[in-house]
């Protein structure tokens, strides 16, 4: 399993809920972290991770690191 599949919803949420006010976008956001996924035929909910490959992948990817490449600017 890569590292992508271990992120913590809350966390990832918390980080565009520092500067969003539109908090449609946020539940936009939750609601795609928060879809179903199909593993092996089934449909399992997911409590954690980021969906790889979608639309929102490399956003969710770039508010992930966005701390870490900060301090890395230090």
């Amino acid at each position: 399993m890569e590292a992508i599949d271990h992120v913590d919803h809350n966390l990832l949420m918390s980080r565009p809920a520092r500067k969003l006010t539109d908090k449609r976008v946020l539940r936009l956001i939750g609601r795609y972290l928060r879809a179903c996924v199909e593993v092996n035929g089934r449909t399992e909910s997911t409590t954690e991770g980021v969906p790889q490959g979608g639309p929102l992948s490399p956003l969710l990817a770039n508010i992930m690191l966005d701390d870490f490449d900060k301090e890395l600017d230090y």
